[in-house]
């Protein structure tokens, strides 16, 4: 299916109504239509042969939607890079996924540059708002090219994208996608959903438009909705945004709803627009949640996915986020909800047999929407299959209703002194105590045991607490094998755009305890 067939339906059914608001500023979807056109045009002008790989450092501006769409049309392929990274992460992407060309925003000059003398091959740089000396403008290579959609032959296994994991455990990977494959993440979402989204939703953009975000923008474009775009997030910007533009959607990672929920004043604001909370990319602990459902009300979905497999791979409805009901009923809230149609997904043990419910095991799945492979790394791709089934890296047990509770990843998995011990579960324990903001815990080596349980903890502001009162929380709820030895107390945890913790981090702080 040729890109346009879905990017330009909105364009012709609502051409006057609002595509996007950014910063005040209302553009149409005729109008939106129009740049993606003109810029589509412009990148063919660069010479770039079908399939090559264009990357894009950008922050959240419609910038980033515009060449999501014009590289699809120009029968290029994107390589989102993490905005947050440094020159050298850049250079080992961009050199890895032999991108020719490079579109920036203003403020990443400086690092591009030093790009440039590390990627040989990158032969055009495309600053996104000009200005920038040795780059080309990208207004300037769009204007005065046509409106139309440029005529160029894109086959479904033609490549789309190269999207790069969160390297939290050792160097990312590129992540093959082809239009074939796009398309079907899109109908995944849509077909997908609890409720329809349509020309009445106004859908707020706070994550990285190259990450997760992404994909639900598009859900919300092709469907005549409005996307707003806010450049970074901050709690009162956000709240303020739902407010005054009536927005009836918005995803938020975990640490963005725990952080709006803190924020003083919040019951001032009229939220009574919002129909649906999307959550995800990360762990949502139980209580943040509970408060959350009682702030907002029943209207949060949890997607679950992944790079090699969007969401949602499981999704969990508003109709699971019961607080008030039967034990077995609630306790669905710790899990990631139930396979989506179109996936068919299982827990297995070493074997590759479904496990019992309550058992542990690897969440396996097959659907039309995953990646083709990973980029120039075919033992890798080989490794990641068994039988046709992708391998998750995510260790997981099911119940008996089917609902998944996902433990940990793999490569997280603790084992000391021969017994398993799974972080998520320590982490739940740590933020029991009230004056814990966030946890996290790794195992670190150790001569005795091989590993032990390290907890690095954030307080929350104000609040006081001892590595032992730490140590004590996760005694009264855990076997004694699982309690953290090693406590250590930070200003806040660090963690990638994803909002996902890297825990490789974690192994090397010495923070207070």
């Amino acid at each position: 299916m040729k890109p346009g067939l879905l990017i330009d339906w909105p364009a012709a059914r609502y051409p006057d109504a609002t595509a996007v608001v950014f910063e005040g500023e209302r553009t149409s979807f005729r109008e939106f239509d129009a740049r993606v056109n003109r810029l589509a045009h412009g990148l063919r002008t660069l010479g770039l042969a079908r399939g090559a790989r264009v990357g894009v450092l950008l922050p959240n501006r419609p910038t980033c939607m515009e060449i999501f769409f014009a590289t699809q049309k120009a029968g290029l392929a994107l390589v989102p890079l993490n905005a947050r990274h440094g020159a050298a992460e850049h250079a080992w992407v961009l050199e890895d996924a032999a991108a020719e060309a490079l579109v920036f925003g203003r403020e990443f000059a400086e690092t591009v540059g030093a790009v440039r003398t590390r990627v040989p091959g990158l032969r055009t740089v495309l600053a996104a708002d000009g200005g920038v000396p040795g780059a080309l403008g990208l207004g300037d290579l769009a204007l005065g090219q046509p409106e139309a959609e440029p005529d160029v032959d894109v086959g479904e296994d033609d490549l789309e994208r190269i999207h790069y994991t969160s390297g939290t455990s050792g160097r990312p990977k590129g992540v093959v996608i082809t239009h074939g494959q796009s398309c079907h993440r899109l109908l995944q979402i849509l077909i997908n959903l609890d409720q329809p989204i349509g020309p009445g939703d106004v859908n707020l953009n706070v994550g990285p438009l190259t990450h997760a975000a992404g994909l639900m923008f598009t859900a919300y474009y092709v469907r005549g909705a409005t996307n707003v775009i806010l450049e970074r997030f901050e709690p009162e910007t956000v709240l303020a945004a739902i407010e005054r533009l009536r927005v009836t959607s918005v995803l938020l990672v975990p640490a963005m709803l725990v952080r709006m929920l803190r924020m003083p004043g919040l019951e001032r604001y009229d939220l009574r627009s919002l129909r649906r909370i999307w959550y995800g990319t990360a762990p949502m602990p139980l209580g943040p949640l509970r408060e959350a459902l009682r702030v907002f009300g029943p209207i949060f979905r949890q997607n679950y996915g992944m790079s090699e497999a969007s969401q949602p791979l499981t999704f969990l409805g508003p109709e699971d986020h019961v607080v008030d009901g039967p034990a077995e009923v609630v306790r669905r809230l710790r899990s990631a909800g139930r396979p989506a149609l179109g996936v068919d997904l299982r827990v297995v043990g070493d074997e590759g047999k479904p496990v019992k419910p309550g058992e542990v095991g690897e969440i396996v799945y097959q659907s039309r929407h995953m990646f083709r492979e990973y980029w120039r790394r075919p033992d890798e791709t080989a490794r990641a299959f068994r039988d046709g089934w992708f391998l998750s890296g995510d260790l997981a047990t099911v119940d008996e209703a089917g609902y998944v509770y996902i433990v940990d990843r793999k490569h997280d998995l603790i084992i000391s002194g021969g017994f398993n011990i799974y972080p998520r579960e320590v982490e739940e324990a740590i933020l029991r105590h009230p004056g814990v903001a966030e946890a996290a815990v790794v195992g670190v080596p150790d001569e005795e045991w091989g590993e032990v349980v390290k907890a690095v903890c954030v307080l929350k502001a104000g609040a006081r607490a001892s590595a032992d009162e730490i140590v004590a929380v996760c005694r009264e709820r855990l076997a004694g094998y699982k309690k953290p030895r090693i406590v250590e107390f930070v200003p806040e945890l660090p963690k990638n755009a994803y909002g996902k913790v890297e825990r490789r981090r974690l192994k090397e702080t010495r923070g207070g305890t």
